[in-house]
């Protein structure tokens, strides 16, 4: 089997680019009283999702024939931390000064972040975050751990324990959440989020994928595209609130993520079908990229010297080229110098790209 999957990466570009697509229109509608991005460009929270399902697939596919035991688990774990905090922790640090120096920069007033700690180390809390984005990653976190207990077990009982993992998201959330009430704390809450489920997702199709070739790739890439399109109208022409139940959610974002992303990866392998490389790009530098937009967004439509002189149609541009420019700089000369010292003292499972 191939040992890298460009179209998972172009995938990830897809993802980030929703939601940078998401962050820059309301941004752009902050800032600017004649903003002229669409009210369309909210389906970007359906990058989120498609991030977890990846997540899921490239998980199950890199640890596929791994032996159990506690020192599987461990490299595991010690390679998701290495993949996680010192590239996090560098723009947390970042937006960090920037909050203690010029709050009002960030449309924040000191001491309005007061659980620091627990944004730092990304654990649960109710409270906003330094970086917006962060609470992405404690589900990722969250999905690692549980994957770490999967990988104890033997290869053939782990799509088992998965399946497990998902009844006890299904059963748990029945029992923790009734719309808008929260009935538990926060911890257990987001080991019951339907989000989690998507993850779930990834892997079952990265099972499928090691175990059979499905003859109708464009199908299903054509039909995940299809639900895709779908799900954004109705989530458009409804006025659906995403929080107000999260499992529409899982059913309009999630699985057409799900679909599509069997789709693209089935196209490669029998077809040589590929995403364009400039997508791929992107989606190698995705993590860096999802990071540090909503930083740069916001910065550089406030502070952008000549932002109130130029027309919104080229400060929407400008802002889009100097964020991507920056946080494609900040993936090669941070998160890939930090990835290759942390990870210098083990060899991946694979060298499949993760």
């Amino acid at each position: 089997m191939q040992s890298k999957i460009a179209n998972l990466q172009g995938l990830r570009g897809v993802a980030v680019l929703l939601v940078v697509l998401l962050h820059w229109q309301s941004m752009e509608r902050l800032h600017r009283n004649d903003g002229i991005l669409p009210d369309w460009t909210r389906i970007g929270h359906a990058g989120v999702d498609l991030f977890f399902v990846i997540s899921g697939f490239i998980m199950l596919v890199i640890a596929r024939d791994s032996p159990p035991g506690l020192r599987t688990a461990g490299i595991f774990l010690y390679h998701r931390w290495a993949r996680i905090y010192p590239t996090y922790w560098f723009w947390f640090l970042v937006s960090l000064v920037f909050y203690l120096a010029v709050p009002g920069w960030l449309r924040l007033t000191p001491g309005q972040l007061p659980y620091l700690t627990e944004s730092f180390f990304l654990l649960p809390t109710w409270s906003a975050q330094l970086v917006p984005v962060s609470w992405t990653l404690k589900y990722e976190l969250y999905f690692y751990l549980v994957f770490s207990a999967v990988l104890l077990l033997p290869v053939r009982w782990r799509i088992v324990a998965l399946l497990v993992w998902g009844g006890y998201i299904g059963i748990g959330q029945t029992l923790c959440y009734d719309a808008p009430t929260i009935q538990c704390n926060k911890n257990l809450f987001l080991t019951v989020h339907p989000l989690a489920f998507e993850f779930l997702c990834g892997a079952l199709i990265g099972w499928s994928y090691l175990r059979w070739r499905v003859p109708f790739g464009l199908l299903l890439a054509l039909s995940g595209a299809d639900l895709a399109a779908t799900g954004f109208t109705l989530y458009l022409w409804s006025g659906l609130e995403l929080d107000g139940n999260i499992w529409y959610r899982v059913l309009l974002f999630g699985l057409p993520a799900a679909v599509l992303l069997y789709g693209g990866v089935e196209l490669e392998r029998q077809r040589g079908i590929v995403a364009p490389r400039w997508l791929i790009g992107v989606g190698n530098a995705s993590y860096s990229i999802s990071l540090s937009h909503f930083l740069l967004i916001d910065l550089l439509f406030a502070r952008l010297p000549i932002y109130i002189a130029l027309p919104t149609g080229l400060l929407d541009l400008a802002v889009l080229i100097l964020t991507l420019a920056v946080a494609i700089l900040g993936h090669h000369w941070v998160e890939r110098p930090l990835l290759h010292l942390c990870r210098g003292r083990y060899r991946p499972f694979t060298p499949l790209k993760t």
